[in-house]
């Protein structure tokens, strides 16, 4: 006799770029299992394919190669919300260095937001010439491991993989159907200040945020730290 199945509740967010609400249900324990797997290991690559999966069975209505990193953040943070619980435990370090004590404090996922606009994705270079860019998705993350993206060739690579189209004053030029070659020609003829405008847009990407205070459990100093991204939140 087949053992019975517990059918999982439904539950619906907007995505935070579009505003678009998408339906999903709480990952199960394969999943989770799976989750934590990656989270372990440390590795990029491991932790977007555990994403990707779990996303694929849980949310309906969204395509996962389309969405922004910080939709990405969002929805794991409503999974984990909902999967798991709406508190987390989180064992802080003392910010004073001398101290060191660590501290248990409590975080209700429901306080934590996506901080930060979507900013306008049209750069203007110089009067003739600009760019169209988008925010990074999980198949452009997927080239590149954590370590790589702390280099400045990974760095410069991302942004080139993530500019959509350049355009003056008589064409547009959709950069799929131009070779990364010459994409990166282009960047290089940049002055360092022009370049600067286009690198703004990426270190302002909207990113799952939120602060925390505590008083050291040990020395009794008074703490704050800003918890950002998914794995400062996913225990």
């Amino acid at each position: 006799m087949a053992l019975p199945i517990v059918n999982a509740p439904r539950y619906s967010t907007t995505l935070p770029s579009t505003g678009k609400e998408i339906h999903y249900r709480p990952y199960n324990v394969k999943e989770e299992k799976i989750l934590m797997i990656a989270m372990e290991s440390k590795d990029q690559k491991q932790i977007i394919g555990a994403m990707k999966d779990v996303i694929l069975g849980c949310v309906t209505n969204v395509d996962i190669n389309k969405i922004t990193t910080f939709d990405i953040e969002w929805l794991f943070l409503k999974l984990r919300s909902k999967s798991v619980g709406e508190k987390i435990d989180l064992k802080v370090t003392c910010t004073d260095d001398e101290c060191g004590g660590k501290t248990d404090i409590v975080v209700d996922l429901d306080l934590i937001e996506v901080k930060g606009e979507n900013k306008d994705n049209t750069i203007q270079i110089t009067e003739e010439i600009g760019v169209t860019l988008r925010y990074p998705d999980l198949p452009t993350l997927e080239k590149y491991d954590g370590d790589k993206l702390n280099t400045v060739d990974g760095a410069f690579n991302l942004i080139i993989d993530c500019i959509e189209s350049i355009y003056d004053e008589d064409n547009v030029y959709d950069c799929k159907n131009e070779t990364p070659e010459d994409v990166k020609e282009f960047i290089d003829s940049l002055s360092s200040e022009q370049f600067q405008k286009i690198a703004a847009f990426f270190q302002e990407v909207p990113q799952v945020k939120h602060d925390v205070e505590w008083k050291c459990s040990s020395c009794g100093r008074d703490n704050k730290l800003e918890l950002k991204g998914i794995e400062s939140f996913f225990t």
